[in-house]
């Protein structure tokens, strides 16, 4: 996700918890349907729900004077490098970029005057890795057999830069999600308890959000709220429960939404992986295939 910001002096602005009315009715079929557009021809039920959500940190600033001198400081509070592009009359050529280590400060600009409005924008990441050529162990523990039920360029959901190489394995709700690869947490969300197919649910999705030690991503999706076990900070080894199976978000039914990516020019670009089993088979994650628990490296 790109963030955006602005700011007037250094007073950022921030929008609102957001609120929602969610319309609850049975369709055609006798499913329950969630939406938040008042459905025509049906008799719904309304969800009473104010949103939980925290919204998801970001870069900090302030201004640190120095000897009649005025720094612009940037605050990385994150387990992981951000790419950072501040735009402002008082920086040469009108903008410029910097990689900010995780959790450190680093000075952006200097003046003897006032520090003006800017406008910047931030993406976790370093976009100067080169990924390796890795396979990953299996995301989920189970006793019995799980399937893939969309992958590499599924035409439901994965046809963006940002989940070209995803893959969804569905599962029973409450299956434990393991880590795929070492690494260390940089990102969880677990504040939200509804999903469906439409539009209002496409950010709303549970997720944890691993480092690796080249510089790429694993994202785990669609968890089931308040199961998260661990924390921005945390080192993972491979098999290590991080949460449990849902459908949080923008989901038809409970399964994990698993993807491997790297921040490329300010935006989360994808990329293809193997898995690879506890024989050291390496498999192509291909829709239907059938992986079973004695193949899984627990």
């Amino acid at each position: 996700m790109i963030i955006y910001g602005y700011t007037l002096a250094f007073f950022l602005l921030l929008p609102p918890f957001a609120s929602a009315e969610i319309y609850k009715y049975k369709d055609a079929n006798g499913k329950w349907q969630f939406t938040d557009q008042k459905p025509k021809g049906a008799e719904p039920e309304v969800v009473g729900y104010k949103s939980s959500e925290k919204k998801e940190q970001g870069p900090s600033f302030h201004v640190e004077q120095i000897k009649g001198v005025n720094y612009l400081i940037a605050q990385n509070p994150f387990h992981a490098p951000i790419m950072l592009r501040l735009e402002s009359e008082q920086v040469p050529n009108g903008k410029k970029e910097w990689l900010v280590p995780a959790q450190e400060s680093i000075k952006l600009f200097q003046s003897r005057g006032a520090i003006k409005g800017y406008r910047y924008r931030w993406q976790l990441g370093d976009p100067n890795i080169s990924p390796a050529n890795q396979s990953y162990h299996f995301p989920v523990q189970s006793q019995l057999c799980a399937h893939i039920s969309q992958s590499f360029n599924g035409r439901f959901s994965h046809n963006k830069d940002h989940s070209r190489y995803a893959v969804d394995i569905a599962m029973d709700v409450g299956t434990p999600i393991v880590a795929a690869r070492a690494g260390t947490v940089v990102g969880v969300k677990d504040d939200y308890h509804m999903g469906g197919v439409n539009e209002y649910f496409l950010d709303k999705a549970n997720f944890i959000r691993v480092l690796h030690d080249d510089g790429t991503f694993a994202g785990y999706f669609h968890i089931l709220l308040g199961t998260a076990v661990v924390k921005p900070g945390d080192k993972v080894s491979v098999g290590q429960v991080l949460a449990r199976s849902g459908s949080s978000g923008f989901s038809s039914g409970p399964h994990l939404h698993f993807v491997i990516y790297q921040n490329k020019g300010f935006q989360q670009l994808s990329i293809p992986f193997q898995f690879v089993t506890k024989n050291e088979k390496v498999i192509e994650p291909v829709e239907g295939l059938k992986i079973c628990d004695q193949l899984i490296p627990q």
